[in-house]
């Protein structure tokens, strides 16, 4: 069974992979912004500090999505 989920991620195209990384990578950024857009209104403040820095800190974690997920086909194209 476990040989099954190796050989069928291994048949998926690297473009279609890096596709679904991409579309992680809005999804995490569109979250992590969204919520400090909601806690600058929460706690009203003038100037979006959480917005700013949780919208970095979701740009941060895209960004280490996608770089694991070339990292992890470039390891198996090597095989």
């Amino acid at each position: 069974m476990n040989n099954r989920k190796e050989n069928k991620k291994q048949k998926l195209s690297p473009y279609l992979r890096l596709t679904s990384a991409g579309l992680q990578m809005a999804g995490v950024i569109t979250s992590f912004t969204y919520l400090g857009y909601f806690l600058d209104g929460k706690f009203q403040l003038s100037t979006p500090w959480w917005t700013i820095s949780l919208g970095l800190t979701g740009v941060a974690a895209g960004l280490y999505l996608i770089i694991r997920e070339v990292m992890e086909i470039n390891k198996n194209d090597h095989e």
